[in-house]
């Protein structure tokens, strides 16, 4: 997987989140992850958000594709409605 983030984004996310956006990877690393489309026309491309347990915990990485290159948005703890979105998925993504 080739990973790629803004280095500001990246700043940003370490001072709101307190983890860099390379940590996103690790959500990739969960065998049970999901992936949900976070489609929202403002954007202007196709976002997802992939969410999957590090650590014991539930994390939500944001992230869009570049041809073979996955560009990583933001990467957060998950929120409730991520939470049931990966428990009602009983097999992953």
């Amino acid at each position: 997987m080739i990973v790629d983030f803004d280095p500001a984004k990246d700043e940003a996310n370490r001072a709101k989140h307190g983890v860099p956006l390379a940590f996103g990877v690790r959500v990739f690393e969960d065998a049970d992850h999901i992936v949900l489309p976070s489609l929202r026309p403002i954007d202007g491309e196709d976002r997802y958000k992939a969410v999957g347990m590090v650590d014991g915990q539930l994390w939500t990485a944001v992230h869009v594709w570049r041809d073979e290159t996955i560009r990583m948005i933001s990467v957060r703890r998950s929120n409730a409605s991520e939470q049931r979105d990966h428990d009602r998925d009983p097999e992953g993504s």
